[in-house]
């Protein structure tokens, strides 16, 4: 599956990789070992990010290849750029955020590759394989594929991105296949309390402090089998947290005894709400995120949606429960 987007890579030199807003671990963990594999292949790899890179999650880019998209800054080198590779972010370009139509626009070749069971319509070719457990599973076995060793910084990247998309290796796509590859990384030096200890155990006490908040306004319906919480700029303001301190909450809900779906809302910017879904496998949300323009796996969905946070949580949970209702 992987021979033209390695013709590609041979045939070309400059490239930009992209990701979703708001990058996670596994988009994160993709980009550092993507660019770095092609850079040991000679080219010129950038990695452009419509959001800044979480704190937690700095200490795989020792070298701070990620940049920060400025249309200032960066313009040119978009515009110069032969290849456009988009990693864990199928749907559309809007989905990277402010950099995504600029990206779109180029006379690039776009390639994307991912794990997501969304459109790949807007790019010119795309391996995508919905079956991995985390888009970082895709960027191992391309390596591989061209016959390339793995570095420490690279081995890094890719077990972190693994183990925050499986849960710590508990979500029901974590396969045989999955512990075969992180025991590559392993071997290849991936050090797992270290990385353990900077993702989980290096926060603010204000980023703690507002997960607690949010623990505590969790309430449930649907007979206990929909649990429901959101969080406000506000309330982020009152404890110095910021969005990337969120990582993780939409899973909280999935703690509850009985809960099969969990629906999470936070205010962002401008007016507008990012939805979080999560189902405990036993039907199928992302349905729900698709009709707010959003997208993403069975169990774990999302989007972002222009409202007041109040008025979609409500129409959220209204359609939850009816799913709930059609799968008793």
């Amino acid at each position: 599956m992987w021979q033209e987007i390695i013709t590609a890579i041979q045939q070309h030199t400059r490239f930009v990789i992209s990701s979703h807003i708001n990058p996670d671990c596994d988009a994160l963990g993709s980009e550092l070992a993507l660019a770095e594999h092609l850079e040991r292949l000679g080219k010129k790899p950038t990695i452009i990010n419509t959001d800044p890179t979480s704190a937690n999650y700095r200490f795989l880019d020792p070298k701070r290849r990620i940049k920060q998209y400025s249309q200032k800054k960066h313009a040119n080198l978009i515009d110069q750029a032969d290849v456009i590779i988009v990693v864990d972010a199928s749907g559309g370009w809007d989905r990277l955020g402010a950099v995504g139509p600029v990206l779109g626009q180029t006379e690039a070749l776009k390639l994307c590759i991912d794990h997501h069971p969304d459109a790949t319509d807007f790019v010119d070719l795309a391996v995508v394989d919905t079956a991995s457990a985390a888009t970082a599973e895709l960027i191992l076995d391309l390596i591989a594929h061209m016959g390339q060793p793995l570095t420490l910084t690279m081995a890094q990247a890719l077990y972190a991105a693994i183990i925050t998309d499986t849960g710590n290796f508990r979500f029901p796509k974590t396969s045989p296949r999955t512990h075969r590859l992180t025991a590559t990384l392993l071997e290849a030096g991936a050090d797992p309390l270290h990385i353990y200890r900077q993702i989980y155990e290096q926060n603010r006490l204000g980023a703690v402090q507002v997960k607690g908040q949010i623990m505590e306004s969790i309430q449930t319906a649907a007979n206990g089998q929909l649990a429901y919480y959101s969080v406000s700029q506000a309330t982020l303001k009152e404890f110095k947290a910021k969005a990337s301190d969120l990582d993780g909450v939409a899973t909280l809900g999935q703690m509850i005894g009985g809960v099969r779906v969990s629906v999470f809302c936070s205010e962002v910017s401008n007016g507008r709400v990012k939805i979080s879904l999560r189902s405990d496998g036993s039907l199928r949300i992302n349905q729900i995120a698709v009709e707010y323009g959003g997208g993403g796996h069975p169990s774990a969905a999302g989007a972002i949606v222009p409202g007041k946070l109040e008025v979609v949580l409500a129409e959220v949970i209204g359609k939850v429960e009816a799913l709930l209702a059609e799968h008793q």
